[in-house]
């Protein structure tokens, strides 16, 4: 029950910052933007602005499909459901920028969700098999 719990917690609060982030205006989207690509250029990271905006799709989702995956393993479900209803929320919301005034869709976008939604299914069976094997190993 706690598992489920934390794990929702973080699901709602994850797809909320999203939502938030999908929802803000030109100019405060962009000022985010500039003040976090400073920051990551402060760490090595040498792409364009531009660049950078676009990546942080792979970011975004990777924490999205973390999120939505655990919840979906706390609840007993199959990673797979996770990955599918994090992949179609990415969907949903690159979609809904369409009846955005001040914001554009972008296939692109959408792509990059999916990748990382896919690197975080990818991770989290990675430590799956890595536990059991771990634990195998422990066993007497």
């Amino acid at each position: 029950m706690k598992k489920k719990l934390i794990t929702g917690i973080m699901l709602v609060l994850v797809l909320f910052m999203v939502l938030f982030l999908a929802l803000q205006g030109p100019k405060e989207t962009t000022d985010l933007s500039n003040g976090v690509y400073k920051w990551f250029r402060k760490l090595g990271y040498n792409r364009t602005s531009g660049q950078f905006r676009s990546d942080v799709h792979l970011i975004e989702y990777f924490i999205v499909g973390f999120a939505v995956i655990l919840f979906c393993r706390a609840m007993g479900w199959k990673p797979w459901i996770g990955l599918v209803a994090a992949c179609l929320f990415g969907l949903l919301e690159e979609t809904m920028k369409i009846f955005l005034p001040t914001r554009e869709f972008g296939p692109a976008d959408v792509l990059k969700d999916f990748i990382g939604v896919g690197i975080a299914f990818g991770v989290i069976i990675l430590c799956r098999k890595l536990k059991n094997r771990t634990q195998k190993a422990l066993l007497p």
